[in-house]
């Protein structure tokens, strides 16, 4: 579990963007109106815990990477892969059946319109019968999947196969106490060697499945190891080269460049909230950051004080969108398309869903990841995402051959691009369900959009890749943009440890980062920030910050 404050920003649309489904979102008739992503869940009420990751290595999978699919560009330092071109011809990963004529019903969230049931879908007959069993899907509504996973763990009533988001996960009050009532340990089934029985789910990296393990047992397995950089910078780069300016290198240059830029009667402002993004181009600490023997919170390192400084002023320069300071509902996304913000903080998916968007209107439209710096020149400091974006469950007390039979079906659903499995179980029939373009990528039809949403994807994991072949320049720029990325992330001393927040250091996220905010946009002096951070120790900070120590000692990194 990411243990950082930014995870008040996790939403439908941060989620579906880490798990790269902001294309088929979008398929489906405009499902996300934005990709606000998120850098790491919130926990619920429960009890405070942590558990290293690296002492649960025993209980994962052997990992054996599926070598039937090579990327064009190879992800480098747990950066994602990227398919320039679409595989001319499709492997076929599974050769037999994965059913034995089972019925299971699983329950998934959905963020759009209902699909026709199971018997009016065409699209759930065909995967269903190239399955050799049937799913039949309980969707719940994505906005309200919180509330509505807390109340079916609560009730303890589970269908056999239940996806929840590992935000949900870590807001369900006694999460930990009811995962061994309710779900099977799939341990005996999937530890070590074990797995290759089902060479998909195999193809998953270990330290995607160390989330999977609850209170000493593989019970979870780990959906679409998110894109480790939750939140980006993008620019656009067309307008950029229209105007003549250049990226910058250093906060000075943004800040010169951000004046440059804005010109309110050409309505045309630099930024939007870049806050998020400006703590990592400053090295602040994700969270707490181990220096001298000491654990320091963000909020206590001179990094985080300068940040703040340096977006006051953008704000005091009146260099960030008027519609942006003057509301919290402000639209980024289409203020940053429609050229009145040229600089923005986005998920990843952000990048391509706005490409797929604005292209076929505007094919001069181009956007990229804005060139990696920090501060000073050097290098910055990104926040790196740990967690899984999801977890799929068996119901407990199924019985030996039906679980096998679901690990089966998992295994196929677990295929990666470019492969049959794949392409059925995510756009359905060809010809029906889509047709392909001249570059031999998918798209929908009208019958695809209204039967084939995000379903059968959401119940198994695959590893990531960037695979927009049809936009080519993209997943060049974007593959290679993340490679380099990867080589910058901030140090963690909490890294790959789970942790379950103190409530009380929970409950003070929020009041103090509306402070920090009132800084940061001028209605606090900044002298003030010193105060501020001075009441968040006492009211719980330093009592936290115990605990945290505790955690690294316990686990030997202090």
């Amino acid at each position: 579990m990411n243990n950082s404050p930014e995870g008040a920003t996790t939403s439908r649309r941060g989620f579906l963007g880490l798990v790269g489904l902001s294309a088929v979102a979008v398929a489906s008739g405009g499902l996300l109106a934005g990709c606000s992503t998120p850098a790491g869940p919130r926990p619920g009420s429960g009890g405070a815990t942590a558990a290293a990751l690296d002492k649960l290595t025993s209980l994962t999978p052997a990992h054996v990477p599926y070598a039937g699919v090579t990327p064009d560009i190879v992800g480098q330092n747990g950066a994602p892969g990227g398919f320039t071109k679409y595989p001319a011809s499709l492997v076929d990963a599974i050769t037999a059946k994965p059913g034995k004529g089972g019925h299971y019903k699983a329950m998934t969230p959905l963020w759009g319109p209902l699909p026709p049931p199971l018997g009016k879908n065409s699209y759930f007959e065909a995967v269903n019968a190239d399955l050799g069993a049937t799913i039949e899907f309980n969707i719940l509504d994505g906005m309200t999947i919180i509330e509505k996973m807390n109340a079916v763990i609560a009730g303890g009533d589970v269908v056999d196969i239940t996806m929840i988001p590992s935000w949900t996960v870590n807001q369900i009050p006694q999460f930990g106490e009811a995962v061994d009532q309710l779900f099977e340990d799939l341990t005996p089934h999937l530890q070590g060697d074990a797995v290759k029985k089902y060479p998909m789910l195999a193809n998953i990296a270990t330290d995607a499945w160390k989330w999977g393990v609850f209170n000493g047992k593989l019970i979870g397995i780990p959906g679409s190891y998110t894109f480790p950089m939750g939140l980006i910078l993008l620019y656009r780069k067309d307008l950029f080269d229209a105007g003549g300016w250049t990226a910058p290198k250093t906060a000075d240059e943004l800040l010169a460049l951000g004046k440059e830029i804005t010109d309110p009667k050409k309505k045309r402002w630099a930024f939007g909230d870049i806050k998020l993004m400006t703590y990592q181009l400053f090295r602040a600490p994700k969270e707490w950051a181990l220096s001298g023997g000491k654990l320091v919170h963000r909020y206590e390192t001179p990094e985080f004080e300068a940040a703040v400084a340096f977006m006051r002023k953008l704000y005091e320069g009146k260099l960030i969108h008027p519609d942006i300071v003057g509301s919290k509902g402000a639209n980024a996304k289409e203020l940053f398309k429609s050229g009145q913000i040229l600089i923005t903080q986005d998920g990843f998916g952000g990048w391509k869903e706005m490409l797929e968007q604005m292209l076929p209107t505007k094919p001069d439209f181009w956007i990229e990841g804005l060139p990696h710096f920090g501060h000073d020149g050097g290098a910055p400091g990104y926040h790196k995402n740990e967690e899984p974006g999801q977890y799929t469950f068996i119901k407990k007390g199924l019985g030996k051959e039906k679980v096998e039979e679901i690990l089966s079906l998992l295994n196929y659903l677990a295929a990666p691009f470019g492969t049959q499995e794949n392409m059925l179980s995510v756009y359905g029939v060809e010809g029906k369900h889509y047709t392909k373009t001249d570059a031999g990528a998918p798209k929908r039809t009208d019958l695809g959009l209204k039967e084939a949403p995000p379903t059968y994807f959401f119940l198994s994991g695959r590893p990531d890749a960037i695979t927009e072949s049809e936009l080519p320049r993209y997943v060049e720029t974007a593959a290679t943009w993340y490679n380099e990325a990867a080589k910058h992330w901030a140090p963690n001393p909490h890294e790959g440890i789970r942790i379950q927040r103190p409530a009380k250091y929970a409950a003070l996220e929020q009041p103090t980062e509306d402070k920090i905010q009132d800084v940061v946009r001028g209605r606090r002096p900044l002298s003030e920030l010193k105060q501020v951070v001075e009441e968040w120790r006492k009211d719980g900070g330093d009592e936290s910050r115990e605990f945290y120590m505790k955690v690294l000692q316990d686990n030997g990194r202090a």
